[in-house]
């Protein structure tokens, strides 16, 4: 029996990853946001420990995971909990800028701070869950796509820094993930679109259909389940020979590839093409 660490345990992709390890008969320590959250994974996990996790307080991240974990062995973390605004960057309030920041990339500092003398004692492993958003900037989500580009290059360099350790840091990368969450968003969009004014429609209504179009084909056509998602983390943490990615449903297969064989001014064409319509989201 192995001991795991979720963090985001209430969430689409977290709960569908405590489902699988405590099907295994793992040991599964996991964060929730609030009391209702920790009610509900109570009430889906038997015997799963739940502990109140403030990600958008990295300050007290660190002594309030070492306090859940209780200084024990740790066989892997799975960092699964983000927050993903929507809008045009013009218009972006910046308080809610530093705190999706704050969310999905600091606290991930503070997390691997807080586990990685465990980690380190049983030759561990830590998963963060990134996006094919965090190698392709996209319109609309450009705060949710920027915490994801510099949780990239923060799992690279915790990785190069610990290796020699014996403890290894994954990033798997999903495109789109069918969960309550995306339901949400697009009828949040709907509302902004009925918001705007004429000139926020003149610059930008273009952009806020596209997404709401791309989106909604995305969510039900090509997104993964929570449960595949689940089970590429299982991967990157089980593996006998572990890689630094892992990429997670055929959206974001394509679209990262893309990544690599475009140039910068193909990409703004693709991504031109998807906010109009033309063409289907990768």
């Amino acid at each position: 029996m192995a001991r795991y660490l979720v963090i985001g345990g209430a969430g689409g992709v977290g709960s569908a990853l405590v489902s699988t390890f405590k099907a295994a008969g793992h040991e599964i320590i996991a964060s929730v946001l609030n009391d209702q959250e920790a009610k509900a994974v109570s009430a889906a996990h038997a015997e799963v420990a739940c502990f109140p996790l403030d990600l958008s307080d990295p300050t007290s991240v660190v002594d309030a995971v070492r306090a859940a974990i209780d200084n024990g062995p740790l066989d892997g973390v799975a960092v699964c909990a983000a927050v993903a605004p929507i809008g045009i960057l013009e218009t972006a309030n910046l308080k809610q800028v530093q705190r999706t920041l704050d969310v999905n990339i600091v606290s991930a500092l503070a997390i691997f701070q807080a586990v990685i003398p465990s980690l380190r004692a049983s030759r561990g492993r830590i998963a963060f869950t990134s996006s094919m958003a965090g190698k392709v900037a996209m319109p609309f989500v450009g705060q949710y796509s920027a915490s994801k580009f510099g949780l990239e290059g923060l799992a690279d360099a915790m990785r190069r820094e610990v290796a020699g350790q014996g403890v290894h840091v994954a990033l798997v990368e999903p495109g789109g993930i069918r969960t309550p969450m995306v339901d949400a968003q697009l009828m949040q969009v709907s509302q902004m679109i009925d918001a705007l004014t004429p000139e926020e429609e003149r610059l930008y209504g273009a952009f806020y259909r596209g997404f709401r179009d791309a989106a909604k084909a995305s969510h039900e056509l090509t997104a993964s389940t929570a449960s595949q998602v689940a089970a590429v983390l299982v991967r990157a943490l089980t593996d006998a020979t572990p890689v630094a990615r892992y990429i997670a449903g055929a959206d974001a297969e394509q679209l990262i590839a893309a990544a690599h064989a475009m140039s910068d001014a193909e990409m703004d064409g693709l991504m031109a093409q998807m906010m109009s319509g033309e063409t289907a989201p990768a």
